[in-house]
């Protein structure tokens, strides 16, 4: 959890809960990830109740796919509170959701997509904060997921569609838009792959 660069976001990470614990290493990250996890989430809840903050965000998006650059570019100014993570299951996106609806605030969900898997692949690869690489075929996978279900399950909820490229020596992102739901909802139907797939395409 922390406030950034003089901005008003409140930002909830598991991945900088991490690097509070005792004993992190970053070349063996994935042996904290369920407590960070776990800290993230009580977080989440303590805040909700304590912060004014009206608008809450949901980030979604698999590892290494610029979900943290985007909310460093365009979303640590803003007066959110946003939740840092890939949003791997429905069941936990959903609890989330409801534990915003029950103190009557608003959520959106701001998903960041990679325009190409491999370049993605190659940036998880390079990180200092390591993983083992079914970690990024998972969290692709299951984002991709959980992100179509909550499209059609949650028609209420905004969902902010981004795309992330590497371009002029930089990342940038583009906002994907679309005249009605059903539109989004094809769109994400077509970009679903399984573990294996993302696997076969990357390596």
């Amino acid at each position: 959890m922390h406030k950034d660069k003089g901005g008003t976001a409140i930002i909830i990470s598991a991945d900088e809960i991490k690097k509070t614990l005792p004993g992190y290493n970053p070349k063996a990250s994935h042996l904290v990830h369920r407590e960070s996890a776990r800290i993230a989430d009580s977080n989440f809840s303590s805040i909700l109740r304590k912060e004014m903050c009206k608008n809450i965000i949901l980030m979604s998006g698999g590892s290494a796919s610029g979900k943290t650059e985007y909310v460093d570019t365009f979303l640590l100014d803003e007066d959110v509170i946003i939740f840092d993570g890939t949003l791997p299951t429905l069941l936990g996106a959903s609890i989330k959701i409801k534990k915003v609806h029950s103190v009557d605030k608003i959520v959106s969900i701001h998903a960041v997509i990679p325009d190409d898997l491999r370049r993605s692949y190659v940036a998880f690869l390079g990180r200092e904060r390591q993983y083992e690489d079914m970690h990024f075929f998972r969290t692709h996978a299951s984002s991709r997921k959980t992100l179509l279900d909550i499209a059609v399950q949650y028609p209420q909820i905004e969902i902010i569609l981004i795309e992330s490229s590497y371009k002029k020596d930089r990342l940038q992102f583009e906002q994907f838009l679309f005249s009605k739901r059903q539109n989004l909802i094809e769109f994400l139907k077509n970009i679903q792959y399984t573990e294996r797939e993302i696997k076969d395409f990357v390596v």
